[in-house]
């Protein structure tokens, strides 16, 4: 949702005139370097399962129990093309680093960005409104189809993991950042409305939290969690100013490398002797590695290969053909 809002923020005067492409080349080079550190990371822990005295760290860790070695390859495949999200088998999606599902996720989301970004923004509100409530609707019932019909070992994961069954989180991310435009440049100050939209989020999300009225809790709480994202944006200055210091912005720099080393760097803990006592060792060791990471490893190659990749663009000479589409005008409609 974050991402659908901070994407159209940036994007959304960008891809009508440069296409797709740029877009897409900034994507992968800023999530592809994370996975290949994830799952080198895990090479250390596979070849410890494989070989090691306690085959049950097999079947805890990675779902394994029979036809090992192929699982092993598929698995690595899947993520190696971030294709392990539309794959409801533990023995896919566990194995090597499973946190990756939510990037291959991202992935699917990143694709359609563009086609979602130009088709969004050449409707008028009232009908993106519409059509947004829609797709809410369609993803409750298509969750609770997922309940109703298939075992709890297959629709646990089609409904957290399915890029489907979340896509709409994604969606009304772009819908909070298209309104978000269309108030701003109204020219009329919005901060008493920030004000309401946080209040009235925080205290629906705190209701949902306790209540607890549907599973998956994320089905009633996207809505709200929106409004808070939106309500934030409109706010003029900050009300609290501790996460604007520098630390708070390096660590929210970091959180990517975070989340994708901190099941690996949490099997090599436990492999090197480190329990539940001395577990927080591995924790902060985890926190200040994904700040060495970002700094040293993942900036510079991000870097690296956004200008490989514009060297690339000008050899060739001329515009992603799909970028005459995206220029086609969007609407100004976005208006009641």
């Amino acid at each position: 949702m974050l991402s659908g809002f901070i994407l159209t923020f940036t994007y959304r005067d960008q891809l009508p005139f440069k296409g797709p492409r740029p877009f897409y080349q900034a994507r992968f080079a800023r999530i592809y370097p994370g996975i290949l550190l994830g799952l080198a990371l895990c090479v250390p822990t596979t070849l410890y399962l494989l070989n090691g005295s306690d085959p049950s760290l097999l079947t805890q860790w990675y779902a394994l129990k029979n036809h090992v070695i192929l699982s092993l390859g598929v698995s690595l495949v899947c993520q190696l093309l971030l294709l392990n999200a539309w794959f409801p088998f533990a023995a896919v999606n566990q194995p090597w680093n499973g946190p990756s599902d939510s990037v291959s996720c991202e992935a699917f989301f990143y694709l359609m960005f563009p086609l979602l970004l130009r088709k969004m923004l050449s409707m008028r509100l009232a009908r993106l409104t519409f059509a947004c409530i829609v797709f809410f609707l369609i993803q409750g019932l298509w969750i609770a189809f997922l309940q109703a019909f298939l075992p709890l070992s297959r629709s646990g994961f089609l409904v957290v993991g399915l890029p489907l069954t979340r896509l709409f989180e994604f969606v009304i991310g772009i819908y909070a950042a298209i309104l978000f435009h269309q108030l701003r440049e109204q020219g009329v100050s919005r901060h008493a409305l920030g004000i309401k939209l946080v209040s009235i989020a925080l205290i629906a999300l705190t209701v949902l939290g306790l209540w607890r009225p549907v599973s998956p809790a994320f089905y009633l709480a996207s809505p709200w969690f929106a409004a808070l994202i939106l309500g934030l944006a409109l706010l003029e200055r900050p009300v609290i100013n501790v996460l604007n210091r520098r630390a708070f912005i390096r660590l929210g720099e970091a959180s990517y490398s975070l989340y994708l080393i901190h099941v690996p760097i949490a099997y090599l803990a436990y492999i090197a002797g480190f329990r539940q006592s001395n577990g927080w060792i591995a924790m902060l060791f985890a926190v200040v590695a994904s700040l060495l990471i970002f700094t040293f490893y993942e900036e510079p190659l991000r870097k690296r290969i956004r200008t490989r990749f514009s060297a690339i663009s000008r050899r060739v000479g001329h515009r992603d053909p799909l970028s005459a589409a995206f220029a086609a005008p969007t609407s100004k409609e976005n208006q009641a």
